[in-house]
């Protein structure tokens, strides 16, 4: 798969999850807003039903009057006021009281004056409506509140938020519910980027997300078939030359003319090149194709696969490590693949900016050899696809670039098949530096780390 293939992870902020819960608390906030904004329109600001309103509580207040008596009672406006859950207010040269000491003054009440007359004033204390009757030289002053809240038990304030906060946890467990298959979906993908092409996503609806989850196994399924049908050909392509491969490497022999036989020879040994990389990366994906690991010296195997190239222009030079360092590898399979990164640095580095720079690195969970040319670089777009198999920087395949694309994919399956991984970092005009990361096992890995070469 595509180096460029990255796993993704849903993170607070910016999952749909969490997006799609903001919406229905900004929706409810509006739909809150937009019916208290009818009523406002529709009521608080209808002529119509507010002069209805006030006519029917002033024909009210005048009974209310009646039964309260001339002079007023105020005995009985008290138990009008508790029968009837509103206030009074009297006010007379020779009296002033009120049912309710909270109540404001008359003179600082605002009256409209749209519905009001010389012997009835009308408005609004606190959004609630009053009427005043003036009777002679005595002013009444009707209330019509509401039970106030204070007046609420204090356990209907702990039930309104606990009914508040279930509607909210209903809402929160239906979309996390109803966005599952996303999740699901972002694990099918990283699943997917790691080859694991048997991976099926849980299809539990039969809405947009269930097709969707559908439409991702259906892929899933012809992906990995097309996979398999070419790892299958090239497999098969691949034993079918090893013998005519053989047989021209014996036929060349009786060529008389040295040239022509040496470049034959040149051709014949890398086409067989390309035969041995097929082969070895198809094994290593088989159950057959184990590793054979015994405790290796990592830095005495490195240094032994470099004194092959040191004599090749520009060269090759250990330029740091630690005097030995242990580790459980397959031998043979990890000399293929410094081989193939030596060669590929060698082919590209230019030689007036001295040898090839190796250096192997203990970190913490970890051990590297990074191998730095200094060649024309690698563009982000190609770095991000060299390790897929037959993938060419240059396109054009010269005898000094020579190959087929192989190398670079069988070492990336070498090192997965020792759960490490070769990452590379490239600057264009100054060079590529290939890293091989081998993790550390505590209980088999001996380490002495003496002063670096």
């Amino acid at each position: 798969m595509p180096q460029s293939f990255k796993k993704y992870q849903l993170s607070p902020s910016r999952s749909i999850f969490i997006k799609l819960f903001l919406i229905f608390l900004g929706t409810a906030f509006v739909l809150v807003i937009v019916i208290r904004g009818f009523f406002f329109l529709a009521i608080d600001r209808n002529h119509s039903f507010k002069s209805d309103l006030f006519k029917n509580l002033t024909k009210y207040s005048v009974q209310l009057v009646n039964e309260i008596g001339t002079p007023p009672n105020r005995q009985r406006a008290n138990a009008l006021a508790k029968e009837l859950g509103l206030q009074f207010r009297v006010h007379s040269p020779q009296q002033s009281w009120t049912t309710d000491s909270t109540l404001p003054p008359i003179s600082s009440l605002r009256v409209d004056h749209t519905f009001s007359n010389a012997t009835t004033q009308v408005g609004q204390f606190r959004r609630h409506p009053f009427v005043i009757l003036n009777r002679a030289d005595t002013q009444y002053v009707m209330f019509f509140l509401h039970r106030p809240f204070g007046e609420l038990p204090a356990w209907s304030f702990a039930v309104l938020a606990g009914l508040v906060a279930m509607v909210i946890a209903g809402s929160y467990f239906a979309v996390h519910r109803l966005i599952r298959p996303v999740q699901w979906l972002t694990k099918g993908v990283n699943e997917l980027g790691k080859g694991q092409f048997d991976y099926h996503v849980p299809v539990t609806s039969s809405d947009e997300l269930g097709d969707l989850s559908l439409a991702f196994n259906e892929m899933a399924m012809q992906v990995r078939d097309m996979i398999q049908s070419r790892d299958r050909l090239l497999l098969d392509v691949s034993h079918e030359l090893r013998s005519p491969l053989t047989r021209m490497k014996v036929a060349v022999e009786f060529i008389g003319n040295t040239q022509v036989k040496e470049n034959i020879q040149r051709e014949i040994n890398e086409l067989e090149m390309m035969v041995t990389e097929l082969l070895e990366s198809e094994r290593l994906k088989s159950q057959a194709g184990y590793l054979a690991r015994v405790e290796t010296d990592l830095v005495a195997l490195a240094q032994d696969v470099l004194n092959d190239y040191t004599s090749i222009g520009p060269g090759v030079e250990l330029t740091a490590a630690p005097s030995t360092f242990s580790l459980s590898l397959d031998e043979q399979r990890i000399r293929v693949a410094l081989r193939n990164i030596l060669e590929n640095a060698l082919k590209f580095s230019r030689s007036e900016f001295g040898p090839i720079n190796v250096r192997i690195e203990k970190m913490t969970n970890t051990v590297s050899v990074s191998v730095q040319d200094f060649g024309q670089g690698i563009t982000q777009e190609d770095q991000a696809k060299i390790f897929e198999p037959f993938y060419r920087v240059d396109p054009s395949r010269t005898r000094e670039t020579g190959g087929y694309g192989l190398g670079l994919s069988l070492v990336k399956k070498i090192m997965v098949a020792h759960r490490g991984n070769v990452r590379v970092s490239s600057k264009l005009g100054k060079g590529s530096t290939f890293i091989l990361e081998f993790p550390i096992a505590t209980k088999q890995t001996h380490i002495n780390d003496s002063e670096p070469k």
